[in-house]
């Protein structure tokens, strides 16, 4: 029997990068689950469902083509056109599905977990900066070309994943009393979300660095302690 992809939470950047194959393998059936719990229309969802595997096995553009996607999909070209109007289109309303789900994943992974502020931020930094590892970054630079107006049109989850960051610690025992204002952690969530986008983006860049996920975890760990 094969053996099952491995949880999200097993991988860490602490010791080094994690391959990007093994960590989108964790990161589908996530996502397909959570595709199933959210998303009520059965053609989006098989539409997702497919452009997530294909991406998965070929993690290049190319591979993600409307022919690979209608025969995946098990719907007709005609349907595909009908709800999308374009390639592009999809990959993008795609792409904001699958960051939304993603959220969602983070979510459940929370779910009775008791952390210390240094272990929240470990763990939100290495969750959060997992999934944007596994979208391969020719996707994210052709995409922004095309319909990158503004960071936050770009990525229009991130007001969701405050509201979940500020829930679970107003409920988690070690973080409890910390005096966190909604809209300076949205401004954090921003900073942090922008610093990956634009490395995944700017052909300059390279992402993803260990350097810049210890970075990225400073920055949340210092804001949360300032708070205490």
């Amino acid at each position: 029997m094969p053996s099952s992809a491995p949880a999200i939470t097993e991988f860490t950047f602490d010791k080094g990068l994690p391959d990007p194959d093994a960590l989108t393998q964790a990161w589908v059936p996530a996502i397909e689950q959570a595709s199933f719990n959210h998303i009520t229309d059965d053609r989006f969802k098989a539409f997702l469902v497919a452009a997530i595997r294909l991406g998965a096995n070929s993690r290049r553009l190319e591979g993600v083509n409307v022919l690979n996607l209608v025969e995946k999909a098990g719907y007709s070209r005609s349907t595909f056109f009908r709800l999308f109007e374009s390639h592009t289109n999809f990959l993008l309303t795609g792409y904001h599905l699958t960051c939304s789900l993603s959220i969602e994943v983070y979510r459940d992974l929370l779910k009775g977990k008791e952390m210390s502020i240094e272990e929240f931020a470990q763990f939100t930094t290495d969750v959060f900066y997992g999934a944007n590892c596994t979208v391969p970054n020719e996707i994210s630079q052709m995409l922004w070309q095309a319909h990158g107006v503004s960071h936050k049109a770009f990525h229009p989850h991130l007001p969701k994943v405050s509201k979940i960051i500020l829930e679970y610690l107003k409920s988690n025992p070690a973080t409890s009393e910390l005096d966190v204002d909604q809209e300076e952690l949205d401004g954090i969530i921003h900073t942090l979300d922008w610093d990956m986008l634009q490395a995944r983006i700017d052909l300059g860049e390279v992402f993803p660095t260990l350097q810049q996920h210890k970075r990225l975890k400073r920055i949340l760990y210092g804001y949360l302690v300032s708070l205490a």
